[in-house]
């Protein structure tokens, strides 16, 4: 993974963490709300000051964001029952 797509995805997990992670949503759900968003704003929607958009960063797979959350020690899920059996 590139320099700047690691950065990315720390942003990306900022971000999703402060705009989706509710206790509502499936991992999924919430990743793909993510990478929505960067399809309609660009990775502009990760910088923390809207004024200064970042230059520094390459937008990451979401495989590679889905697995640095696998890897997140500090993220706690709940099994949601799918109602079968």
């Amino acid at each position: 993974v590139d320099e700047g797509q690691t950065r990315a995805i720390a942003a990306l997990l900022r971000y999703t963490a402060a705009r989706y992670l509710d206790g509502r949503r499936t991992l999924a759900e919430v990743l793909a709300a993510a990478f929505a968003d960067l399809d309609a704003r660009g990775l502009e929607v990760l910088a923390p000051d809207p004024a200064r958009p970042p230059g520094d960063l390459a937008r990451p797979r979401p495989l590679e964001a889905a697995a640095a959350l696998n890897r997140l020690r500090s993220l706690r899920v709940a099994d949601r029952p799918t109602g079968r059996s």
